[in-house]
């Protein structure tokens, strides 16, 4: 009995840091901090665009998670938001990262700074999340910030959206 008991809790064990394993391209650090902002800002479905009446045309949303990396005199700086009107076609867009946990995410990153937290800078699927037309849409999610701290971070602020739960 107390083999069956050990061998249960090591199989749960086993399950339960394999649901979380990082196949991103992302450092830990920032994957947990996606991680933890998609838990508390899902995608809303498809019921819930058209209920809200977020979208003009829901069925052509293109909702990812957008991560800015900058830097000022000092530190590093983070924001992580929603981004409801797809990605932001820049020359220092990268992304699509994500796995069988982490959602669409893509990065802005100016200089490649924050390569403390971005394991391999992707160009895939951006297109996928960008549109060709113009969008209105005034949506707006919450935006965490971070400072980066011996390659961790430290949220410090964040600004509420839009967006009613």
């Amino acid at each position: 009995m107390k083999k069956m008991i050990l061998l249960i809790g090591v199989l749960f064990l086993f399950n339960c840091q394999k649901k979380h394993k990082n196949e991103s391209g992302l450092n830990d650090n920032l994957y947990i901090v996606l991680l933890d902002y998609q838990k508390k800002n899902p995608i809303p479905s498809d019921d819930e665009i058209k209920k809200k009446r977020i979208f003009i045309n829901p069925k052509d949303a293109k909702y990812v998670f957008e991560v800015i990396i900058d830097k000022n005199e000092k530190d590093t700086l983070l924001s992580v938001t929603l981004e409801s009107r797809g990605v932001k076609r820049e020359n220092s867009s990268y992304g699509i990262y994500s796995d069988k946990n982490l959602k669409p995410t893509y990065i802005i990153d100016e200089n490649k700074i924050g390569k403390n937290f971005i394991k391999e800078y992707k160009q895939r699927n951006l297109d996928t999340f960008t549109f060709k037309d113009l969008v209105i849409d005034d949506t707006m999610y919450p935006v965490y910030f971070y400072k980066a701290a011996r390659n961790k971070l430290i949220l410090y602020d964040s600004m509420r959206g839009n967006v009613k739960k």
